[in-house]
């Protein structure tokens, strides 16, 4: 959406949303914040420097999270939200609370993570068998699959848009430049090709998504939830905006609970 700016006010007067991102890299997830982003509400970015794709690298990267989190604290952020379902997924279920506690004794600064975002936007939207699009490999799709499973959620059919030959493997964020369509008719046809599918989930934040959103909704008469949507989502409910964001899901038309 278009946004506006007025000189007598700063770019976050409504809020500012803290994004952790894990890799050094990230041009989509401002990109697509911005699309979806009311006036006054800004992003205000970080990362955990995630390099590859390794357990490694993932829980380097968690024990960086309380550094971030200062980091956004001392920019004056009214919510926080971690990017990323690996770091928490690989962890197993009970490790995200383990992670919002760890957060909460440092700063009293709301958080939410990826992968708890997208679980409250399934359960709010009614989604309990979905179909999951993202650009991970089959092992972290097993872990995905289990980890939404805990929370009453069952994935009934998987698709990835994983490179499939070495020359485009080798470009570790080449998934950023993916064109929309490509993502589109992925859902689709998954969506289409599973009878029992009540929703679909697109997650990897890295992969374009927010925009075919409202097409994917319409054509199919289906409900999406995509990681960046649904990180949006959080962190304008943590920060107490309340504001139309159209054009960009169902999910939007649904509060966010601060409480449960």
């Amino acid at each position: 959406m278009a946004l506006k700016a007025s000189m007598g006010a700063t770019y976050g007067w409504r809020a500012r949303i803290g994004f952790v991102t894990p890799s050094p890299g990230h041009e989509n997830n401002g990109y697509e914040f911005y699309l979806m982003a009311p006036d006054g509400v800004t992003i205000v970015m970080t990362s955990l420097h995630v390099t590859q794709l390794t357990q490694q690298q993932y829980d380097d990267a968690v024990s960086r999270m309380d550094a971030a989190v200062k980091e956004l604290e001392d920019r004056r952020v009214d919510s926080i939200i971690q990017a990323g379902v690996p770091l928490v997924v690989t962890r197993g279920w009970g490790f995200e609370e383990k992670l919002l506690a760890e957060v909460a004794g440092h700063t009293a600064i709301p958080f939410a993570t990826d992968i708890g975002a997208c679980i409250r936007a399934m359960r709010a939207l009614g989604m309990k068998r979905v179909v999951m699009l993202t650009p991970f490999d089959e092992v972290m799709h097993g872990l995905l699959a289990e980890y939404v499973g805990h929370a009453g959620i069952a994935v009934v059919a998987t698709r990835s848009l994983w490179p499939s030959d070495e020359a485009a493997m080798s470009r570790r964020y080449g998934v950023s430049t993916m064109p929309l369509a490509e993502v589109y008719r992925a859902a689709k046809e998954l969506y289409l090709s599973t009878p029992n599918a009540d929703g679909i989930w697109i997650t990897g934040a890295l992969m374009p998504s927010v925009a075919i959103i409202d097409s994917l909704e319409r054509d199919l008469g289906t409900t999406v939830v995509t990681s960046m949507q649904a990180m949006m989502w959080a962190g304008l409910g943590l920060a107490r905006v309340k504001a139309e964001v159209a054009g960009y899901g169902r999910l939007f038309d649904h509060g966010y609970d601060t409480v449960s």
